[in-house]
């Protein structure tokens, strides 16, 4: 069974670094953190998407560090919703 990028159950990992602004992480941080590309972290702050807790402010998003640790710690079956039949990943 193939495991899910994000996911590294039953290893000690280190946590994430601290997000540069107090209000959260950039969507490209994010996007660096999870090890995924940062369209599909935009995709997924839309509304009932893993990451839609995300604030613009301005023209910029933040988005919360409690949410990128939740999707740190999804396991395989657990992160299976994201990915549409087509292979692609769905908000």
């Amino acid at each position: 069974m193939q495991e899910h990028p994000t996911s590294q159950s039953g290893q000690n990992r280190a946590a994430p670094p601290a997000p540069r602004s107090p209000l959260g992480y950039s969507p490209a941080e994010a996007a660096k953190i999870l090890g995924k590309h940062k369209n599909t972290i935009r995709a997924w702050m839309a509304e009932g998407g893993p990451l839609a807790g995300a604030r613009r402010i301005g023209s910029l998003y933040y988005i919360p560090r409690r949410a990128v640790l939740a999707l740190l710690d999804l396991e395989d079956n657990e992160a299976s919703h994201l990915v549409s039949a087509q292979g692609g990943e769905v908000a």
